[in-house]
């Protein structure tokens, strides 16, 4: 079959998949209403267990990071025996800027400069794009006030409109990664001694993170087959964005965390880290493609035949809470980084098309990496659209139509305990949401904390709006060829944040 048809072919059925249970669901009712209660009476039973279970890794991931919150890394990774030695690890850090102010940098790199890590041991890489007219300018400013923090500072500047390329964090991270090889090949560094962090502008590491994750890559035999992924936690400018982004937001880094109990599913997602000698040997990240951090996993998955892992760090890096110029764009904004995070859904695609040309990975792998994939994403699409919009159709409809049906009695019971499973979750969240929360500037008064406790009550209103919408939103875009473009989330921080 030809390429392109099978790429289009592949496009179609995530979203495919994901309308039909969507309007199989509709017209069962309009048909038999009695066997449509009874799938989803089966569906919401199966979701309470997948409620349950998530409670469950959320707490034993919550504890597995509290219980190494006191860890001394850096002594550990010196008394570490490994086959390489600590003093030779040396750190590139990218970060990959396109419209981001001076002062945002700076925050971050304030952040960099206070870890615990040797600072003559980091290289900091600070990648501009063309496209932004006073980039250069920008980054020189920064080098300037930073470099004698550091073993050196780099700025490379992405040119624009390079054949092949599409405007994206990956293709500038990219062309910055092969200048910075250049650079250390010159300086005679061994690549495999180099760990490369890609970190968005506003990513701000934890004071521990680069004596973490040089330990977990000292002590795994199999460090060049494997990712370091942090914790994501949105955090940064949690004090002046909306309630309702905060929670979406939470609810992201709360999502990580049970990620990164499913080591089976755990991939790399946003800032992350990994070998310089691995990211040379896949040929860097995508520069034609949008979701770049969870298809550099797959390009190493399918360079390694499937012997390749995401390592969960239990260290965060804080991040920027998405917002725009008011309230309404902050909605804007949220929904579009959502639906560019719901782009991932083109892995499938890739992954799929590489599997038919990789003879090495087991048939049994693929499939289960396919599903993954695709359970992921249609999950996505339609739970919130099955639990907040179509049960409570169907229950409404049902009482005109079928009346004291024991089988509506029974969906209206099951439709209870799906909502008393969503709170005691809300109730988790709430406790270790405090965890992760910074300590509030003293321009802020204390009663914002009864805004953090009560910004909770409007889960059930974000989930039916914008918890499948956007997902829904980008399988569709893809199923019809109606391909995203690169949206940079804007980035806004006040001067006392971060």
């Amino acid at each position: 079959m030809n390429e392109n048809r099978t790429k289009r072919i592949l496009e179609i059925i995530p979203g495919f998949l994901s309308w039909s249970i969507i309007i199989f669901l509709i017209l069962l009712f309009i048909i038999k209403p009695l066997a449509a209660i009874i799938v989803i009476i089966i569906y919401l039973i199966y979701w309470i267990c997948r409620l349950l279970y998530s409670s469950l890794l959320l707490l034993m991931t919550n504890q597995r990071i509290l219980s190494k919150k006191n860890y001394d890394w850096l002594v550990l990774c010196k008394r570490l025996n490994s086959d390489l030695k600590f003093e030779n690890i040396i750190h590139v850090v990218l970060y990959t800027t396109y419209k981001e102010t001076k002062e945002l940098l700076a925050g971050s790199l304030n952040f960099l400069k206070e870890t615990n890590y040797p600072k003559d041991k980091i290289i900091v890489v600070l990648a501009g794009e063309e496209r932004a007219a006073d980039s250069y300018a920008r980054l020189e400013a920064l080098k300037k006030e930073y470099k004698d923090y550091f073993l050196d500072v780099i700025i490379t500047i992405h040119p624009k409109n390079i054949e092949g390329e599409i405007p994206t964090k990956g293709a500038n991270a990219t062309f910055s990664a092969k200048q910075v090889k250049v650079h250390l090949e010159e300086k005679g560094y061994d690549l495999k001694n180099i760990i490369i962090s890609c970190f968005d502008a506003d990513t701000c590491p934890d004071k521990s993170y680069f004596s973490c994750l040089t330990y977990n890559f000292l002590n795994n035999k199999k460090r060049y087959q494997m990712s370091f992924q942090p914790l994501p936690v949105y955090s940064n400018n949690i004090y002046s964005a909306p309630a309702f982004a905060r929670v979406i937001e939470v609810g992201s880094t709360f999502w990580q965390l049970i990620e990164g109990m499913r080591f089976e599913k755990f991939i790399t997602f946003s800032s992350h880290s990994m070998s310089f000698d691995t990211l040379v040997k896949v040929d860097y990240w995508p520069v034609d493609l949008i979701s770049d951090d969870s298809l550099i996993f797959w390009k190493c998955f399918l360079k390694y035949n499937g012997d390749y892992k995401t390592f969960p760090l239990d260290i965060p890096v804080y991040m920027d809470i998405a917002v725009g110029r008011n309230f309404l764009d902050t909605i804007a904004v949220q929904y579009r980084q959502k639906r560019r995070w719901a782009w991932g859904v083109e892995n499938f695609t890739f992954v799929a098309q590489h599997f038919l040309k990789n003879k090495d990975i087991p048939l049994f792998l693929k499939i289960r990496k396919l599903y993954q994939i695709l359970d992921g994403h249609i999950s996505w699409a339609t739970w919130a659209i099955i639990i907040s919009f179509i049960t409570p159709l169907v229950l409404f409809l049902g009482k005109i139509i079928l009346k004291n049906s024991l089988a509506l009695f029974n969906l209206t019971y099951i439709n209870g305990v799906v909502f008393h499973s969503l709170t005691f979750i809300l109730m988790l969240c709430v406790i270790i949401s405090w965890e992760f929360t910074p300590p509030r500037p003293k321009n802020v008064s204390r009663f914002i904390y009864l805004s953090f406790l009560f910004q909770w009550l409007l889960t059930p209103l974000i989930s039916a709006a914008l918890g499948s919408t956007p997902s829904l939103d980008a399988q569709t875009r893809l199923m019809f060829g109606k391909y995203l473009s690169f949206n940079t989330t804007p980035k806004q921080r006040k001067k006392d944040e971060g």
